[in-house]
């Protein structure tokens, strides 16, 4: 048995269609599963750029070096001056990828 029964006939004018399907769009939802999120009062939000995972990845990356660093730096009581300038380079790259995407 549906767990859904109960259909609301909606009629929408050519640009309220135009603006449903845009932000249909935007959000990666199918049309219905946007609506009842509307209806139930759910903050919707764009879908990710496709970049998104790309930079999670390499900050994810960032974290792991600056783990190691710290593991090294706790171990022997330093860092040497290559790990900080690797560490540092690195850094920046991700940097200047934030602010070109976002």
């Amino acid at each position: 048995m549906r767990k859904r029964n109960h259909i609301i006939p909606l009629h929408l004018s050519k640009k309220e269609l135009a603006h449903l399907e845009a932000q249909v769009k935007t959000s990666g939802l199918p049309r219905e599963e946007f609506l009842r999120s509307l209806i139930m009062g759910a903050e919707l939000r764009a879908r990710p750029c496709d970049h998104h995972a790309d930079l999670l990845h390499k900050v994810a990356g960032l974290c792991n070096n600056a783990n190691q660093l710290a593991r090294v730096a706790n171990t022997y009581g330093e860092a040497g001056p290559q790990s900080i300038e690797e560490m540092t380079k690195l850094v920046r790259k991700v940097w200047e990828e934030v602010k070109e995407n976002w």
